[in-house]
């Protein structure tokens, strides 16, 4: 009985405190009355969706707390995008806690590229509809994402906007089109990495976020072109983020094929695969853009080696570098006379193989001929290029050199010279002159002023009054420390009121294509012929009066005003106006006294070798930094872009 009453007493107690539990928690806590169907988003619903190229549709799921009727629910949307079609509403059968809101698209490429993600918002009915317990709105993205594989960390070469090198450039490979690929972010990491070195280069948000090229095969068609050439390379569009204050414009990266001028394969062929790895990818692949600002105009650098360089992972470039300097003709014991040019090799240019050809044959192709064993050279070891000159050759010739590695002919230069096997030369020598040059040391120079220096000059002994003076730019490219400068420029002045000189190459490249001079009487007689100059332009010519040939100085209209100009200098096929100081001429030998001593006080006043080292311009590559810098500040080709 003891043990019984303990039990029911002990239960008294428990009932006691169990009822003043319950009390406390009604006190404490509002239980939430909520009526209606309850419509809600999960909140478990990402915040990205990813969409299907194969697909024009993708589902939302929509739930609600109250099953029991049948019941349409308003919807409302904000798409910026404007390229989804989203249902006004989203119903529920009775019994029915779960359905779909289904949202429509049309994809394409050009609406949808890879991993450009739109914004969308969407809100289910009233608030007599909706749940506390879950979200009514539903903000998210939709996109298309890439299909890519991460190769690694490779390198980017920009030489001509940023004049950087990136070691720390992600490269992707797209798995469903391994032709593809691309560089992530190219210009952030470029900009970063300056910004670590005290270079303040700020970008305007509108960067390409993907460097995306692919490479091309035969057959395929691109640009209402179709590929015949093997490793050509196309790149999409690049907006550098670089906005030019003075035009008030983005500086884009555009294909050579984005410009009607330009679609042809030998325009494109700049942009290709320099080499392969085992493993099939590309170990080295060069783009070279045209640098537009549209309406505006642009830097064309489609024609030109080592504009961008793309390096990928783990791949180590080989050396096949090259540099000519021709040294003369010379004959042996057994009477074979060849020409001879000194060389540099880099240490993977290990098969190479000189010819001799003449002067209007096509290197490129010379080469092509020779790696596929149509046409037979001389190898090359040493210091030393020698090739024999044929016996039936003579003129103007060139030896052409060919950096050979696997069949392929990696490398290409050439030397030109003359050679007449034996018979009297058609030419004179008149002495030693002078030569002022006002188009290219201003225009590669700071200072931009003329540069007088001393030459040979020769009159032709077939045609009187057809000068011609040797190795004109030769000073000038020792004064800039490259090769060239090898090329003779001839100067008519057949009738010495009517002077001209046609367009003709220096022989010199400072980094932006081959150089050429021509006044602009020459620049006319080319497209037109004599007579008709002459009748029509008569203040075009220059004159040969006293020894001294002399060019007038004309004016024309440009963007900023009016410029004046002597002489045309011409790179790649485009012209710029040149001697603009007014100094440009030539003194023949035979000149007066007071002539020759005027020049050659000019020589001593513009010594190029003390205004190299006092505008602090240490090598080339300083040289050619300076006057990219200045380049920059107005462009210099005006090409129409396709639209």
């Amino acid at each position: 009985m003891r043990i019984n009453k303990m039990f029911f007493g002990l239960l008294g107690v428990l009932a006691m405190m169990f009822a003043a539990c319950s009390e406390n928690k009604d006190d404490d806590y509002n239980w939430a009355t909520v009526s209606g169907e309850q419509v809600f988003f999960s909140n478990e619903l990402p915040a990205t969706v990813e969409l299907s190229r194969t697909s024009n549709t993708f589902s939302i799921p929509v739930k609600r707390m109250n099953s029991d009727g049948a019941v349409t629910v308003s919807v409302t949307a904000n798409d910026p995008s404007g390229l989804f079609t989203i249902p006004s509403s989203v119903s529920f059968n009775a019994g029915q806690s779960e359905t779909n809101l289904v949202i429509g698209y049309t994809y394409d490429l050009e609406n949808f590229p890879f991993d450009e993600f739109k914004n969308l918002e969407i809100a289910l009915g009233g608030e007599e509809l909706t749940t506390p317990y879950g979200k009514s709105i539903y903000k998210f993205e939709a996109g298309v994402p890439s299909p890519l594989e991460f190769l690694g960390v490779g390198t980017l070469l920009e030489g001509f906007w940023f004049e950087w090198e990136s070691k720390n450039v992600e490269i992707y490979q797209n798995t469903e089109n391994r032709n593809e690929f691309r560089i992530k972010d190219p210009f952030d990491v470029i900009v970063a990495e300056m910004a670590e070195e005290g270079q303040n280069v700020v970008l305007n948000g509108h960067q390409s976020k993907w460097l995306t090229f692919t490479v091309l095969q035969p057959g395929q068609e691109i640009a209402g072109l179709t590929i015949s050439q093997k490793d050509l390379v196309f790149f999409s569009e690049l907006n550098t983020g670089y906005f030019h204050s003075s035009y008030e414009r983005d500086v884009l990266m555009l294909h050579p094929w984005e410009f009607s001028s330009l679609r042809s394969e030998s325009a494109g062929a700049f942009n290709r695969v320099l080499s392969w790895q085992e493993n099939g990818l590309p170990g080295q692949v060069q783009l070279a853009p045209y640098y537009y600002m549209d309406g505006v105009g642009g830097w064309n650098q489609t024609k030109k080696d080592g504009i961008v360089m793309i390096t990928f992972p783990d791949y180590v470039p080989k050396d096949y570098s090259m540099v000519l300097n021709y040294e003369g003709i010379f004959t042996n014991a057994d009477g074979v006379t060849s020409a001879v040019a000194s060389i540099e090799l880099g240490e993977d240019a290990t098969n190479v193989v000189a010819v001799v050809v003449p002067a209007d044959a096509d290197a490129g192709a010379v080469a092509d001929a020779i790696a596929a064993g149509d046409l037979e050279g001389t190898e090359v070891s040493g210091d030393y290029a020698t090739a024999p000159i044929p016996e039936d050759m003579s003129g103007k010739l060139q030896m052409v050199v060919v950096v050979l590695d696997g069949g392929v002919a990696k490398v290409v230069d050439s030397v030109f010279f003359e050679y007449y096997g034996g018979g009297a030369e058609p030419w004179t020598s008149l002495g030693i002159g002078y030569w002022v040059d006002d188009m290219v040391v201003p225009a590669y120079t700071e200072a931009g002023q003329p540069y007088a220096y001393q030459v040979e000059i020769q009159e032709s002994t077939e045609t009187p009054g057809l000068y011609r003076v040797v190795n004109a730019y030769a000073p000038v490219a020792a004064g800039f420390q490259v090769s060239g400068g090898d090329k003779n420029i001839e100067i008519n002045a057949e009738d010495p009121n009517y002077v001209y000189i046609l367009p003709q190459e220096i022989g010199m490249d400072l980094g932006y294509g081959a150089i050429s001079i021509a006044s602009p009487a020459g620049r006319y007689v080319s497209a037109y012929g004599f007579d008709v100059v002459k009748e029509q332009l008569p203040n075009s010519f220059g004159k040969l009066e006293n020894g001294v040939f002399n060019f007038p100085m004309l004016e024309a209209e440009v963007s900023s005003g009016t410029i004046q100009y002597q002489m045309f200098e011409i790179e790649d096929g485009s012209a710029y106006y040149a001697a603009t100081n007014g100094a440009f001429k030539v003194v023949l030998p035979g000149a007066s006294a007071d002539a020759k001593k005027r020049a050659k006080r000019m020589a001593n006043a513009t010594d190029f070798a003390l205004r190299l080292n006092g505008h602090r311009f240490k090598d080339n590559n300083s040289l050619q930094k300076d006057y990219i810098r200045r380049l920059k500040q107005a462009p210099r080709s005006f090409d129409v872009r396709v639209e």
